[in-house]
């Protein structure tokens, strides 16, 4: 940005004369001259809050070449900081007068800085840098603890304690409701401001509390607790364990073993899901067995899923509990890759030509149905699932199931030359696999069909 000075009332570029013993001829000995030093605060920065600015003012200089002492001072701050009211906010040696020194941003927005320095007679103009925060990509991290499964009616003590800012800055609290069983009245928490929040579980079931801090400057994602409350009906609780964060094209482990029946029954279990990002094929045929109490589920994209879990005692359903999986992309993969062998050769019989000329016009001969894709081997050294592709690059026909890796196909302008030669009609099969993660391999192969001419009959 451009350079503000500050000007005084009377701007002094010279100090006075100073006036020393005079010669025979009337003129001054010893006139001694000072040029006033010039600040300068070095470049304007664009900086992420979470770091340390540091402000150097080496460029400053006196064309005398005299000494210079540095002043800084914050002249402008965010709304919100509270920098200026601290005791030493520049933080290299708590020193102000420092040729270079650092500060630690307490909030996003703009801070302004000035520097003057001096030469022990006089001081530069105030030169300005300007610093922009801007919102860190280091979020502190959010965690409300284990969940828990307490009686109806108990009070329930929530803590985030575990909670923590990667750069060691204080964080603050936000615990909220996100869900509460049926028949709860839970309408807020003691505490919701604190690390220990607080509630009374008034009727059975699942509750899901959601707790985000700040540092200051950004939040954290939010981490939900699942409290489950258990009543005196000998109905049994369902548990589906804590939330998880994996990657997809992965079978993610799920755990319902902490569900309980006060009466000690065997369990029944039952795995759904609830949410599923967008784009996203899953069903439920991507749990191993939505039966089991510890199944595996398979995320096909990332993005964050919700599932549910519901248990049965012989004689009642639980409440569901709910598990979030944030899902990012898988961190390896390797593509998929085809084997073509064993190129058929089919033998479509004659076609009748008629001397045209010195040409022939020759009939086709009759179309093929072939079987196709017996001959392709893929292999996945990840074990992913993969979807297949076929297309016709060359030759005419009809595939009749393009994504099945085995297909029927039938072949079209089976041609000849002339009678007494066996034309070969080549049609070249493209196949694309795709696995999970949409690494893709593309391969091809030939079938061939012989078309023999005669003369045609009178």
């Amino acid at each position: 940005m451009p350079r503000v000075m500050a000007l005084p009332s009377l701007l002094v570029l010279m100090s006075f004369v100073a006036c020393g013993d005079k010669n025979a001829d009337g003129t001054e000995t010893g006139v001694v001259l000072n040029t006033a030093p010039a600040a300068n605060a070095g470049a304007d920065q664009s900086v992420s809050a979470d770091g340390v600015v540091t402000l150097d003012g080496s460029g400053s200089y006196d064309a005398d070449g005299d000494a210079l002492t540095y002043r800084w001072e914050f002249e402008h701050v965010p709304d919100g900081s509270t920098i200026q009211s601290k005791e030493a906010p520049f933080t290299r040696n708590g020193s102000a007068e420092a040729v270079t020194t650092t500060f630690i941003p307490d909030t996003i927005g703009t801070y302004v800085v000035s520097l003057w320095v001096s030469d022990g007679e006089e001081q530069s103009a105030k030169d300005y840098v300007v610093i922009t925060t801007q919102t860190p990509d280091t979020l502190p991290v959010a965690d409300a603890g284990d969940d828990v499964t307490v009686d109806v009616d108990a009070v329930v003590t929530l803590d985030g304690s575990g909670s923590y800012d990667p750069l060691g800055r204080a964080v603050t609290y936000a615990w909220t409701i996100v869900d509460t069983p049926d028949g709860s009245s839970l309408s807020a928490l003691a505490g919701a401001d604190s690390a220990s929040a607080s509630f009374t579980a008034d009727a059975r079931g699942v509750y899901v509390i959601n707790l985000v801090v700040d540092n200051g400057l950004t939040s954290s994602l939010a981490d939900a607790v699942i409290v489950t409350a258990v009543g005196e009906d000998s109905a049994p609780t369902a548990n589906a364990g804590e939330d998880i964060i994996a990657e997809d094209c992965t079978a993610i482990p799920l755990d319902g073993s902490g569900s309980v029946d006060p009466d000690g029954d065997k369990l029944k279990y039952s795995w759904e899901i609830q949410k599923k990002p967008s784009g996203s094929k899953v069903s439920a045929s991507s749990f191993s067995d939505a039966s089991a109490a510890e199944p595996t589920f398979f995320a096909d994209i990332a993005g964050d899923y919700r599932l549910s879990l519901s248990v049965h005692d012989g004689t009642s359903w639980s409440a569901p509990d709910l598990i979030s999986l944030t899902v990012g992309e898988r961190s390896y993969n390797t593509a998929p890759t085809i084997t073509i062998t064993d190129f058929p050769v089919v033998d479509a019989g004659e076609a009748e030509c008629e001397e045209s000329g010195y040409t022939y016009n020759c009939d086709d001969c009759s179309d093929q149905t072939i079987t196709w894709g017996t001959n392709v081997t893929v292999t996945d050294a990840d074990g992913d699932a993969f979807s297949s592709a076929w297309t016709l690059t060359d030759g005419n026909g009809v595939i009749a199931t393009s994504t099945s890796l085995v297909t029927s196909v039938k072949l079209e302008d089976i041609t000849c030359s002339e009678p007494g030669v066996t034309d070969d009609n080549e049609f070249v099969f493209s196949l694309t696999v795709t696995d999970c993660t949409g690494a893709s391999t593309t391969a091809t192969g030939t079938a061939t069909a012989q078309c023999t001419g005669v003369e045609a009959t009178e």
